[in-house]
């Protein structure tokens, strides 16, 4: 269970809607990143490339601005969680910020602020469009992600492809290996 789930936010991603029928490379991280489905494949793939406390903060920090400002008793738990688990020298997710951002989110008196870690984020989503989106759209992580929008949301497939443990997107009858990987599956 994540803090902001303890903490009763439940609704992670479901605020501004974007087209789920095709993700765009050409799109800013930060409005791809409020889709739940995209944000979590994109996690996945952070994950394997050893990169993942930064999505993962990201995603806290999504979850912070969901609580209204005016309930600081949750507000004060988010944020010191966020502050031990990313911020903090040595915090068990420590994220790659400059020193100076790190500062000043460790001397704010006020953890109610709604923009108190506004810097840290746009340093995390630098570090992330430079190191990871990249190689994240030639990935099976965004492959995957793919083919479960393809398949449409009661999970049939639009398209009758046949899919081998290769990732091939060539149709049964095109596909020279079908009639061998059609008898190792039996």
């Amino acid at each position: 269970m994540t803090m902001g789930e303890a903490l009763g936010i439940t609704d992670r991603g479901s605020g501004k809607k974007i087209n789920e029928t095709h993700f765009d490379s050409s799109q800013p991280l930060d409005k791809l990143l409020v889709n739940k489905r995209f944000r979590m494949s994109f996690m996945s793939f952070a994950d394997s490339c050893l990169a993942g406390e930064s999505v993962h903060f990201y995603e806290e920090v999504y979850d912070l601005k969901k609580i209204p400002v005016d309930d600081s008793i949750r507000r004060i738990y988010m944020a010191t969680h966020i502050i031990e688990k990313y911020i903090d020298a040595g915090a068990e997710m420590e994220i790659n910020i400059s020193h100076r951002t790190r500062q000043e989110i460790l001397g704010r008196p006020d953890l109610t602020h709604p923009n108190l870690f506004d810097s840290a984020v746009g340093e995390i989503l630098q570090l992330i469009k430079m190191n990871l989106t990249k190689d994240y759209w030639s990935s099976l992580h965004f492959a995957k992600l793919k083919e479960e929008i393809e398949r449409g949301p009661n999970g049939t497939e639009l398209m009758p492809l046949d899919y081998s443990p290769r990732v091939s997107f060539v149709r049964s009858t095109d596909d020279p290996f079908y009639e061998e990987h059609a008898v190792n599956c039996n």
